[in-house]
């Protein structure tokens, strides 16, 4: 079967590196064919590199609006009925089925295509790269299979069990179109053995040309993370410590100004994982800032108004999740308390807030943001019709983190640039907490809450020795540590809160009016009707054109 490699110099090769000066000496090509691919080491680069777009396809910064994970979550509400086709807003108010003829959140087709370019990868190497360097080829090798285990893992996480094609002789080809799901033990199995084999041929680190190339720490991290959703607590926590000695460190965190910089200042210290962006034109950026941005930034850029910002907030379950700094001491901030706070909620929250929501009367590249009615910025109250593509806050937040505040910007060519964050050190931490947690072991579970607690200027937390009341700790640490990172909604999956915490529930923001001398605030209900989400979205249907095409594929119960 004749096989053609495709190469995305300007595109996916360019977004990988945060300097791609060191690609352009090859001339652009549309395909290669497996000769010239493995013909030398730098082509068997531009192969292998051109893989990294998966992760480029589920960084949240990049996706669309309605791909968002925490979009489905309760620390996000999509700010009008139809944003994007109405798709979350629909679906979370029972009006959008998800079923196995049409789940616009399931990512089998995608990710089942990088697994195949990947079976390619490792059909061809051991035939046509015979004459390369076998230890450059082998690190080439073990980024592969991370990028397979990787693909495998977001299938898993969504699907459960699911097909297993891994052979490395030959690439499945129609007739092996049958085969049968793999349970979900078996498939954590290969994707923690896949991480494993990685790990021992990936280099510690990169030069700095190479920056946002796979390396050890990311599949130890990887490891890791796997392990916690497969329920190896041991093995997730052994991870850990190959991380933690491999000599990463948290950045600087007491100012929101320090805590800001994991995000901002590429290649810095806490970084396991990062996926890399480029402004400017013909360069691999994003829309997040097109998406989130505060409205009124299209006075700046000269635009129409009205066409930028605010398609999602932060939900006021988010928000209130960050301490508030009362005489000397943080507490958890309480709207109740509103009076004791000195009517201002949004002085003295802990970093965190600060880095990752932006709130009335912040400063916002030269102005204060104006969140209420009549604002420059905005706000409305939410409701079912009557308000298409109305780019207003709904909840009186709006998102910080992954902002790109670049006065460069102008929203049609020059778009946003900053890196998402796939995995930091902190995550490390609150994996190996719950995995501790998980083996009875409360004491070294708090220890590693601690840490993250001490970066930010938080107290220590007194010990819980029960699993019900560490979570509570553990998942407000992990909203105010990961929120917006894709993480949340996958926690409440796992931990089979989901359906308490999403079905007939409703979401909270806050309506503020200017008064004399201040503001005035009010929480209300930003969901008029309640949100479903029934026991059975825990695991996703398999795709009904994979059951019709593979006889042996079984689908998941209840669907």
């Amino acid at each position: 079967m004749k096989k053609y490699l495709k190469y995305i110099l300007l595109g996916i090769l360019t977004a990988m590196m945060l300097s791609c000066n060191s690609f352009m000496d090859l001339d652009p090509k549309n395909t290669y064919n497996e000769t010239t691919a493995f013909s030398s080491i730098e082509n068997v680069d531009l192969y292998v590199k051109s893989f990294y777009g998966l992760f480029y396809s589920v960084a949240q910064n990049n996706v669309a609006p309605e791909q968002m994970r925490d979009g489905i979550s309760d620390l996000v509400k999509y700010s009008w009925y139809g944003v994007s086709s109405g798709l979350v807003n629909r679906f979370l108010y029972g009006n959008l089925q998800m079923n196995a003829d049409q789940n616009f959140r399931s990512n089998w087709s995608s990710m089942y295509s990088y697994i195949r370019r990947c079976n390619e990868y490792f059909t061809d190497v051991s035939q046509y790269g015979k004459d390369l360097d076998p230890e450059q080829l082998k690190i080439r090798t073990a980024e592969t299979r991370f990028i397979r285990a990787f693909a495998y893992q977001q299938l898993v996480v969504y699907h459960g069990g699911v097909i297993l094609r891994i052979s490395e002789d030959k690439v499945d080809g129609p007739n092996e179109r049958a085969k049968a799901r793999s349970s979900e033990e078996e498939c954590w199995t290969f994707i923690l053995d896949e991480y494993a084999k990685a790990a021992a041929d990936l280099p510690d680190r990169w030069s700095a040309a190479e920056t946002g190339r796979l390396t050890k720490g990311a599949a130890y991290g990887m490891i890791a993370r796997a392990a916690l959703y497969a329920k190896r607590w041991e093995k997730a926590a052994e991870a850990c410590d190959k991380v933690l000695g491999m000599g990463y460190a948290l950045m600087p965190g007491k100012t929101a100004a320090e805590y800001m910089r994991i995000f901002t200042q590429p290649g810095n210290s806490e970084l396991i994982m990062a996926s890399y962006f480029q402004q400017g034109i013909g360069m691999k950026q994003h829309r997040f800032n097109n998406f989130f941005c505060p409205p009124y930034d299209f006075k700046a850029a000269g635009i129409s108004e009205g066409t930028i910002g605010a398609t999602a907030a932060p939900s006021d379950e988010y928000a209130s999740s960050f301490d508030i700094l009362v005489n000397g001491q943080y507490t958890p901030f309480d709207w109740k308390k509103l009076a004791s706070y000195g009517n201002k909620p949004f002085d003295n929250r802990e970093p965190r807030f600060y880095a990752s929501i932006l709130y009335n009367d912040a400063e916002w590249r030269g102005r204060k943001l104006q969140l209420y009615k009549g604002g420059t910025d905005g706000y409305m109250d939410f409701a079912v019709g009557g308000q298409d593509n109305v780019h207003r806050t709904t909840t009186g937040y709006l998102f910080r983190k992954f902002l790109d505040d670049s006065k460069t910007i102008n929203y049609s060519s020059l778009l946003s640039a900053t890196y998402w964050t796939e995995m930091r050190l902190s995550e490390i931490y609150l994996i190996r907490s719950e995995a501790n947690a998980r083996m009875n072991d409360f004491k070294k579970a708090y220890a590693d809450l601690k840490v993250v607690r001490d970066r930010v200027g938080l107290p220590e937390l007194s010990v819980k020795n029960t699993w019900d009341e560490y979570l509570k700790d553990l998942s407000k640490e992990r909203i105010c540590e990961l929120g917006l990172e894709g993480h949340r909604y996958l926690d409440l999956v796992r931990w089979d809160m989901a359906e308490k915490v999403l079905d007939h529930s409703k979401l909270h923001g806050i309506r503020i009016s200017p008064i004399a001398g201040g503001f005035s605030y009010e929480r209300v209900e930003c969901d008029p009707v309640d949100r479903l989400f029934p026991r059975k979205y825990l695991v996703f249907p398999i795709p009904k054109a994979e059951i019709q095409d593979n006889t042996l594929c079984k689908q998941n119960p209840g669907w």
